[in-house]
């Protein structure tokens, strides 16, 4: 399930690198070459939300389907050269991308301590797009579009054997039936409030890099590679839910993650120079890493077949794209510290809100078969 989720990582993990690719096209410009990369993203989530269910009826077509629609995305977007082709074969990158999603949270559906699930799917198939995200960042830079498509569509073909050995679970109908934590429609709506908070907190402060290290009077190319190297690093904070055996200290790790994303901000964006430009950004990661397996797990455990993480993964993209847009004019317009202020609020009020629900969710003792963890 890592390498599916490495898969499906495909695009959106080296989302900035696509869209400078795209620009560098002629007639496209890099307006044009942001909304075209958009584009897989609309496909994702389009996927999630219509048919987050097929996977059900039809696994293996989802799986050979999702794998296919991928690899020839990618490839296509090797080749082709105007904005609406582009934009179709992003869109096809994204289906892909949402169906292989839609595996996995089928295959985890209603696991208890789902977290350390998750926390080793991130642990695992993030450290390869990761790893991956650092050869392309490091490579020289190529004229025309280069072959970043190609690399991309390679992962996938790469990380196909691996994705066709996922079985399906044989004991479906038993995990279904166990719901170790009941999560209320209160409880739903608070978890979803902290998924946009933080998703948009991170992705905000991706798109604003750029100009933290022009303040900071570091080089474009370093900073590339600082955020490829703070990726790879960050995915480190996945070991945490990926060890946690015990239920109760689901709330301090999680408000331990906070803490760690908002004295991260603060060095990030408050001490100029490229080590706490690294240093910022590998503890934000850490940090984000800390608390989204523990989200995910969590409603991971009330979902019967998968289709409430997969419209949680929606939610979590609006708050990324809405990050994204608000994130630039904001900077500019507010300056670094009053940025760093509205982002260690948005962290703050994420982790009231997960202190809610984690404090006051009713455990019941689960002992996991040693089948539970896997990935």
């Amino acid at each position: 399930m890592s390498a599916a989720f490495a898969a499906a990582l495909n695009g959106t993990m080296v989302m900035p690198l696509i869209v400078l690719v795209l620009a560098r096209i002629p007639g496209i410009s890099e307006e044009t070459a942001t909304l075209v990369a958009s584009v897989e993203i609309a496909g994702m989530a389009l996927y999630c939300l219509l048919v987050p269910r097929l996977v059900l009826h039809f696994r293996r077509t989802v799986m050979l389907g999702g794998l296919a629609a991928l690899v020839l995305g990618e490839a296509a977007s090797q080749v082709l050269d105007t904005a609406p082709t582009l934009a179709l074969a992003r869109f096809l990158t994204g289906l892909g991308e949402g169906a292989l999603f839609s595996l996995i949270t089928c295959e985890v559906a209603a696991e208890p301590q789902a977290e350390r699930i998750w926390g080793q799917i991130n642990l695992l198939g993030g450290l390869a797009m990761g790893l991956l995200l650092y050869v392309l960042s490091v490579l020289p830079v190529e004229t025309g579009r280069g072959s970043l498509f190609l690399w991309l569509a390679g992962m996938g073909l790469l990380m196909a054997p691996l994705v066709l050995t996922i079985r399906a679970r044989p004991d479906r109908a038993a995990a279904s039936a166990l719901r170790p934590t009941t999560l209320g429609k209160r409880q739903l709506g608070l978890v979803w409030l902290v998924v946009v908070l933080v998703y948009a907190v991170q992705a905000g402060q991706w798109a604003v890099s750029g100009y933290v290290g022009n303040t900071a009077h570091i080089a474009p190319a370093t900073v590339g590679l600082f955020l490829a190297i703070s990726s790879i690093a960050g995915f480190a904070g996945a070991v945490v839910p990926s060890l946690t055996r015990n239920p109760a200290y689901r709330l301090h790790c999680v408000l331990l993650g906070f803490v760690v994303m908002a004295a991260a901000l603060y060095v990030f964006f408050n001490w100029l120079g490229p080590t706490p430009f690294l240093l910022g950004q590998v503890l934000v990661n850490i940090g984000f890493y800390m608390v989204t397996p523990f989200l995910i797990g969590l409603l991971t455990e009330n979902d019967h077949d998968g289709a409430l993480v997969l419209r949680t993964l929606v939610i979590a993209l609006l708050g990324a794209a809405a990050g994204t847009a608000l994130a630039g004019e904001g900077y500019v317009q507010s300056g670094p510290w009053r940025f760093s202020v509205a982002t260690i609020i948005a962290v703050g009020v994420s982790m009231l809100c997960a202190a809610v629900v984690f404090q006051r969710l009713r455990l019941t003792p689960v002992v996991p078969a040693p089948e539970a963890v896997r990935s």
